[in-house]
Order: C-alpha cells, then structure tokens, then sequence
C-alpha cells in the first residue's frame, strides 16, 4: 500500500477524491517551531515515542525522565532508564497532574498504596511494594523510597513545564480508573480480575463532556501560568491493550478514539491558538503498527514528527 504523506498547504483540501484515497493529509504550517525550541510530551505511550524521536533529532525534550536518579535495588520508575514510560493515558489523569505541577504540589503518603510483587514484576524479587499509582508504574520496597521517586518525578514534571515553549498533550483512552479512597485517578487499572488493586478502583467508561472539559481545563490552566507557550493535540493511534467496558475491544477502541478525536477537534476549533496534529489519521490509513497490532513502528513515529517539525517550522 503506498504510505500515507502530510503536506504543508495553505488551502486545505476540501475534496476526498483529491486525497489519494485519505492518504493526503494537507497541513497549514504554522511557524511556530524555531531551532531552539523546547518540547514538552505527556499522555499516552505515543509521548513516549514522540520524546524518543524528537530527541533522536536533536531537541530538547521534557519531562527529563532519564535523567532521574533513582536506587534500581530498592525503586522502580516505570522501565527506567531503557525507557521512559512513566505515562498518563487519559484525559484525567493529564489533567490531574499538570494541575499538580503548576500548583508544585507533591503527592503525598497517604496516597500510595502497598500491593504485592505480581503487581509489577517478579524478576525484582522484592515481596512486597509501595506504589504511586498517579504515574505508570512506580514503585519502591518501602514507603520512604516511593515517596522519594514521587517527588522526583514530581520535579522533573514541573521544571519540563516551566523551561518548554511548546506542549504536546497526546489523547489515549476514555476508561478511566478513579481511586475511591482519594477521588483522585490512577495511571493504570488492574490487570485482570483477581488483581488486588480492583477493590480500590472505580472503572469509569468516560464520555465526551468529561473529557472536553479535562482538556479545557488543562490548557486554560497552562496558558493562566504560561500565556507564551504553544499547545499542541494529537490523539494516540495505539490501541486498548483490554476493555473494562463489557464489550469488544475493537469497539471499545474506536469510541475511545472517536470520543477523544471529537474533543480534539472541538477543542482546536474553540481555541484559535491550538494546534492540532493528524497523527491518529496518519496512521489509520494503513497498518503502521508492531507485530502486536497496537504500537507504532519507530520509523513510522519518525515519520509522523519529521513532518510535524517540517510543517511548522520557521
């Protein structure tokens, strides 16, 4: 199949029987990226490519998260320092956490929890952890040390924020998992049934409304700390990993999809200074994913950030 291209256009094409059959994307380039320019990528695992890619480029990229220290003895960041995926896939947990970061709060103790060493992994040994559950798995073997990796985190979150021009908010899933004791939302639900963690989760099968108004939220509350700083949203092409939604995960995936493409959309059309970026479409115009069927393949996030930095370059 021949690969699908974006092009830089000033008039956007208004015909489907012009773009090789969806394959042309027509993008007006908006000028905004210069050769200093800071980048800031938090959602989904597909911000952990884009960091991965922009870096490989030369940029500069936050959240620094390879450049935490961290004791691998006793403390666990994710797959640290192979990579660096310390991820938050919905529009809550975003939200939730550059709300944090702009008001430099940290978590607190009585926000992480002890689970068991199947939580994460068995290869560490360790017979029981701590986790922050706010972030894509973050562990420690005692309460002290989980706090320590949290607030480490926690700063290399805020001073990525501070110190970048441009953001890039990447839009994963619409299940979310709320922590009943806090009300506040977890970066990862259990991982089946008989996970011990399923007791002190709420399963929220969220909807358009919510969402819009977490995104909303969240850049209302950038531009309020930082009216400079250009924001950019992409919905991630990788698929659900499972449902918690009771129905089939092909569905399931595209009313996730097509719910958070809608709010991007909408978003984008509210906000004169968004940017939106056609990853989601890039990709589903042919099978650019892993052998698992979900991910990216690297060249094809190459691909994807190449452009972008093309298009929007001074």
């Amino acid at each position: 199949m021949t690969s699908s291209r974006f092009e830089r256009s000033n008039t956007a094409n208004q015909h489907w029987n012009r773009s090789e059959r969806g394959r042309r994307i027509t993008v007006e380039g908006r000028g905004f990226i210069r050769p200093e320019s800071r980048f800031f990528a938090i959602g989904s695992c597909f911000a952990v490519e884009i960091r991965q890619a922009l870096r490989a480029r030369g940029r500069k990229v936050y959240p620094d998260y390879p450049a935490i220290a961290f004791d691998p003895a006793t403390q666990m960041p994710g797959k640290l320092p192979e990579r660096d995926n310390i991820n938050h896939y919905d529009t809550f947990t975003i939200a939730q956490e550059i709300a944090r970061a702009l008001d430099r709060r940290r978590w607190q103790r009585e926000d992480f929890w002890q689970v068991g060493r199947f939580r994460f992994s068995q290869a560490k040994g360790w017979p029981l952890a701590f986790q922050d559950p706010h972030r894509r798995h973050i562990f420690s073997t005692s309460l002290e040390g989980v706090a320590d990796l949290s607030d480490k985190v926690s700063a290399t979150i805020d001073d990525g924020l501070s110190q970048s021009d441009i953001v890039i908010l990447t839009l994963g899933l619409t299940e979310a998992w709320r922590i009943k004791a806090s009300g506040l939302y977890a970066a990862l639900g259990p991982e089946n049934e008989r996970d011990e963690i399923l007791s002190r989760l709420e399963f929220r099968a969220t909807g358009y409304r919510e969402n819009y108004d977490n995104v909303q939220a969240t850049i209302e509350r950038i531009w309020a700390a930082y009216p400079d700083k250009t924001i950019v949203l992409s919905v991630s092409p990788v698929a659900l990993t499972r449902t918690w939604a009771g129905e089939d995960v092909v569905r399931a995936n595209l009313q996730s999809k097509s719910t958070l493409r809608a709010v991007a959309g909408q978003i984008a059309r509210d906000y004169s200074q968004i940017v939106y970026w056609p990853s989601y479409e890039y990709a589903m115009t042919g099978d650019v994913f892993r052998e698992d069927g979900m991910h990216v393949r690297s060249e094809v996030v190459d691909r994807i950030v190449a452009a972008f930095l093309d298009i929007h370059s001074t």
